[in-house]
């Protein structure tokens, strides 16, 4: 008796759980979290520096002598005027009197300006990487 009890019970679990396509609601049950996968990780390019630190040494080599290099104690800023935007570069002085890169922004030129761009100064940043 137990037997046939739980072969019924078994059955009718199964056939609760089969539901027909045509039946089926697209819908989420009110309450229901929506399962979201989550996004795929991007693919970070790396540079083929060693060291994570910027140098003004660097710099130089890559983006090359600056416009502009302006003294605001503690820092050295150095302008990259690029057409539309302005990169620019500070520099803190170290111990050893090396200089490393503590911060750079981006501004927008409003002098003999035709259209401002941030996207020429994104592309110089990036070289640095």
């Amino acid at each position: 008796m137990k037997k046939s009890l739980f072969l019924i019970f078994v059955f009718c679990l199964m056939a609760a759980g089969c539901v027909s396509e045509n039946n089926a609601s697209t819908e989420p049950a009110a309450g229901a979290v929506e399962h979201i996968p989550a996004p795929k990780p991007e693919v970070v390019i790396r540079s083929g520096r060693k060291d994570p630190l910027l140098k003004a040494d660097y710099v130089l080599e890559i983006l090359g002598r600056p416009a502009v290099r302006r003294y605001e104690k503690p820092s050295e800023v150095w302008v990259y005027p690029q057409e539309g935007c302005v990169l620019f570069v500070y520099m803190a002085d170290q111990e050893d009197g090396s200089k490393l890169v503590r911060h750079m922004e981006i501004g927008t030129p409003t002098f003999k300006t035709k259209e401002k761009d941030s996207v020429p100064c994104l592309k110089e940043a990036v070289k640095l990487r």
